[in-house]
């Protein structure tokens, strides 16, 4: 026989697990502002953002895939969404180690970038071209919380020895009126 006290303490265990587990596995709310082109309450799409100064954070990755210095590589990450915008947008939990794993493959393809092409060594930077194969993401779609666009398969044009070439950016998506990085190089 199990003892009057033992099913109430248990019932009152398994209550306060529940309470605990989400403060224990979910991500929390980052403390920003939501740009008004990513408001939780836009049902049709906003205008999609001109690209802004895309350029200027692209001829940080260029640089990283010249030299592949580790300094050039983290100065690189400015050109990939940010932290706070990347655990508000997403809706999912691991969310945090989520935007780890992104941050860590786009360091990773911009090494691999430069074991494929050995011409990036002696590249320069001429300019970014933003997809117009674009998308407008709602609430909802691929775990977010909050809508944005994504643009699949812009280019980053670099010139060497006297002609052009264009690496690929996977996917840019806007924050605010800024475009940003969140997978490089295709998966393989």
């Amino acid at each position: 026989m199990i003892p009057p006290g033992a099913v109430m303490r248990a019932l009152g265990f398994f209550a306060a697990t529940l309470v605990l587990v989400p403060l224990a596995w979910g991500d929390p709310w980052p403390s920003i502002a939501i740009p008004p082109g990513n408001g939780r309450a836009l049902r049709a799409p906003a205008p999609r953002p001109a690209p802004g100064d895309i350029d200027r954070r692209a001829r940080l990755l260029a640089d990283a895939l010249r030299t592949g210095a580790p300094a050039d590589i983290e100065r690189a990450t400015a050109f990939f969404l940010p932290r706070d915008p990347f655990l508000a947008i997403k809706d999912m939990s691991g969310a945090a180690g989520y935007f780890d794993t992104l941050v860590r493959w786009f360091r990773r393809d911009i090494t691999r970038y430069r074991e494929r092409h050995p011409w990036l060594a002696r590249s320069s930077f001429v300019r970014f071209e933003l997809s117009r194969a674009c998308t407008w993401m709602s609430v909802g779609r691929e775990a977010n919380r909050l809508p944005y666009w994504s643009c699949y398969r812009s280019r980053l044009v670099l010139a060497h020895d006297g002609r052009e070439e264009r690496l690929e950016s996977r996917v840019m998506i806007h924050w605010g009126d800024q475009w940003f990085c969140t997978h490089l190089a295709p998966r393989e």
